[in-house]
């Protein structure tokens, strides 16, 4: 089973890194650069979304807010390097795994399956 995964992370190495490394495993990936050039593009209704939470203008987790208020029911995972003690209240309410930077390539794999 192929899945669709789409990144959105403001960092481009993190982003071509972690493309390359989940297209290894055989998904197809898609990556853009802001939350604003993701919604730019349709949203592609992909089986898991992938972001990144600090980025310049929409945050990730805004970014996810906003797809989940419009209906969107995409998995989606959350990654962030900092600790904010309101994000995990907030990623739970709308069923998004959070996950702490620098996060394992098992790890990272196994949740993207239990996501999709």
């Amino acid at each position: 089973m192929s899945l669709t995964l789409d990144i959105v992370d403001d960092d481009e190495a993190v982003r071509d890194s972690t493309r390359a490394l989940l297209e290894s495993y055989g998904y197809t990936v898609r990556a853009f650069a802001s939350a604003e050039d993701y919604l730019n593009s349709g949203g592609n209704a992909a089986d898991c979304l992938l972001v990144d939470q600090h980025m310049p203008g929409m945050t990730g987790l805004d970014l996810l807010e906003r797809l989940h208020a419009q209906g969107s029911h995409v998995r989606a995972i959350m990654m962030t390097g900092r600790s904010d003690p309101t994000l995990e209240p907030r990623a739970h309410r709308i069923g998004v795994k959070l996950l702490h930077k620098p996060v394992e390539e098992a790890q990272l794999v196994r949740w993207i399956e239990n996501a999709a």
